[in-house]
């Protein structure tokens, strides 16, 4: 019968108790004739006797030719076979004399043949092109000591520039980067786009190699590619991984130290070992074209071949205004969940938290208990404890409604706030305005 086991997750086959199989293996062949054996005894008997007849007539037959023929060609024959006293020494190659050398015989060759010509594979040929346009780049940070390592290539030969991930080049102080062939340049930084994660830098070189641009919007699941890049440390420069298109147009949400989502990034998804390092780099067609460059992976014990880079169409048309110092704005490659810099109270528990006790009337809305120093709402003259009361045309009187008047909006907007201020003894205040644009989540 068929029984599945729950535990192994397999059919098991399983014959039914005390049955044997309708069919018995006999290896021994005595057993399986033992009922014809009383019957053979009288045969064989009679077939030894005769044999034993006709043995006799044979050896005195011979004997009796012997004795009869002459002595000279009994002397011919002895001789014939008479052994050899200088063979008779335990070796056969004495005897391989008697047959003498063969001389119709071709003997082979047997002289190893020369080494030929190693085939080189398609990826051998489209690596040795391509790796002479990437490197790898080094990043001094503003604080701290060491270096940050990431990966670039080169997108422009005759300008010097060089494509990479923002978050390589980030708060760097200073920036170099190292060919494969060992040759270094100091780098500037041209642009960088945080919620996309694209950056451009430039070197002052001649005769550098521009990497073909492919494109991003034909590719197909299963295509076969590779990524160049220097994962972990510069020892490991000039990593070649390879693997396939595993998704495309996926949708990554990008969480900061707390969990919460600042930006989603539509990426290309690979099973190329993508590991720290090869950010920036390049993720090559088999036409020897970049299609994407490595931005990141995820990170888990749970997870294994989930890499992704950001789309190379789309791409090409963030480095043209970076290059060109315009703003970035919207992009296909990402959308980012759009940030004031706040940290707002309901009106009660935020007068009890810091003691402020108004001596005036006040509208509903949220007091502004902190604001980020580097954020444009701080630079627009936006203060502490003032009273949130509109945003955007959106009446504020609570959290809930900040959250929805703040998700019809876009990262790079301009927005307008409107806020109650009390003077400095709290007997009065007044409404005034304040625009801005919004930042981008971290």
């Amino acid at each position: 019968m068929s029984e599945y086991n729950d535990n192994n997750g397999f059919s098991e086959q399983t014959p039914p108790e005390n049955r044997r199989p309708d069919y018995t293996y006999k290896w021994n062949g005595s057993e399986y004739n033992s009922s014809n054996r009383r019957h053979s005894g009288r045969g064989f008997a009679i077939i030894a006797v005769i044999v034993i007849i006709i043995g006799v007539l044979v050896v005195s037959t011979v004997i009796g030719y012997a004795e009869t023929r002459p002595a000279t060609e009994t002397s011919a024959v002895s001789e014939s076979v008479k052994p050899d006293k200088a063979a008779d020494n335990g070796s056969g190659a004495e005897i391989r004399n008697d047959v003498g050398k063969k001389t119709d015989v071709s003997v082979p060759d047997f002289t190893p043949d020369a080494a030929g010509q190693k085939e080189e594979t398609d990826l051998t040929v489209i690596y040795e092109k391509a790796s002479k346009s990437c490197c790898t780049v080094y990043t001094t940070p503003k604080s701290g000591s060491g270096y940050i390592l990431g990966s670039g290539f080169v997108i422009d030969s005759d300008g010097g520039y060089i494509a990479t991930n923002h978050h390589v080049i980030e708060k760097a102080k200073s920036i170099k980067v190292v060919f494969y062939d060992g040759t270094e340049y100091a780098a500037e930084l041209v642009g960088s786009d945080e919620t996309t994660d694209l950056a451009v830098l430039r070197v002052d070189a001649k005769d550098l190699v521009k990497l073909p641009i492919g494109s991003s919007d034909d590719i197909k699941v299963g295509e076969r590619v590779m990524a160049i890049g220097t994962p972990y440390s510069d020892e490991f420069a000039g990593t070649l991984t390879v693997g396939y298109i595993s998704g495309i147009a996926r949708n990554v949400k990008i969480t900061n130290s707390y969990g919460k989502v600042n930006k989603v990034m539509t990426l290309i998804q690979t099973d190329c070992a993508i590991n720290p390092g090869n950010s920036g780099g390049p993720l090559i067609d088999m036409t020897g074209r970049v299609i994407g460059i490595n931005s990141l992976k995820i990170a888990s014990e749970e997870y294994e071949g989930m890499g992704f880079a950001i789309p190379i169409t789309s791409a090409t048309e963030i480095f043209k205004k970076l290059i060109a110092g315009e703003e970035v704005g919207d992009s296909s490659i990402a959308t980012a969940t759009p940030r004031i810099g706040i940290t707002v109270y309901t009106l009660e528990y935020g007068f009890e938290s810091f003691r402020i006790t108004p001596r005036c009337e006040y509208p509903e809305g949220l007091l502004i208990g902190a604001i980020e120093a580097d954020s444009s709402a701080y630079a627009a003259g936006l203060e502490v404890f003032d009273i949130l009361i509109e945003f955007n045309g959106d009446k504020i009187t609570s959290t809930s409604d900040l959250s929805s008047a703040l998700s019809k909006c876009k990262v790079g907007q301009e927005v307008t706030m409107k806020v109650f201020r009390f003077n400095r003894t709290l007997t009065s205040g007044k409404e005034t305005s304040i625009t801005f644009k919004l930042g981008a989540s971290d």
